[in-house]
């Protein structure tokens, strides 16, 4: 062989630098458009979960309220939230969610009801004084007797009966003690 048709190894190993460094591109590429694939196939059920899983610390806003602390459980509708002596449900699709940065305090998962409607029940079995956020801001407090198909019965601390249509509850908030 002369010279000239040996392979030049300065050339064949930018060649393969230059090759090597395109497949990486293409690779991360790839990959960063699976991850939106995934993330735009997500629920706000399925991130919630994920959420949970993690014991995800988050700020959440619902009708004029809002409330810290960690995701501790997660249903098809809503998620459980422990914050410092209180626990929040809120349903998933009427609230407003911000992840918190940094380490927060440890807290234990908790076995939650399947949908917020099923919780609604939990709370009136064990008579459970509640606050229901509703939308607009406001408030009811008090014990729910019945959970029936588009509202709550509710007995105030007044002792007055309350009818609340179902879809303007927002969520709950209750003391961890009543849990």
């Amino acid at each position: 062989m002369n010279q000239d048709q040996e392979p030049d190894p300065i050339l064949g190993a930018e060649i393969r630098r230059s090759a090597g460094a395109e497949w990486t591109a293409e690779a991360a590429e790839d990959e960063r458009l699976t991850e939106l694939l995934r993330r735009r196939r997500l629920t706000l059920s399925d991130i919630a979960k994920e959420m949970a899983n993690r014991s995800e610390k988050i700020s959440v806003e619902f009708g004029g309220h809002s409330f810290t602390g960690a995701i501790i459980g997660a249903g098809d509708d809503y998620v459980t939230v422990q914050g410092p002596g209180q626990i929040a449900e809120v349903r998933l699709e009427r609230a407003r969610w911000s992840i918190l940065t940094g380490d927060g305090p440890s807290v234990e998962p908790a076995t939650t009801a399947a949908s917020f409607r099923a919780a609604m029940h939990q709370h009136a079995a064990a008579e459970t004084i509640t606050r229901l956020t509703l939308d607009r801001g406001d408030l009811v407090i008090g014990k729910i007797i019945v959970v029936a198909e588009d509202h709550l019965e509710v007995a105030d601390v007044d002792e007055r009966r309350l009818y609340v249509p179902m879809e303007i509850v927002l969520g709950t908030i209750r003391s961890i003690d009543s849990h």
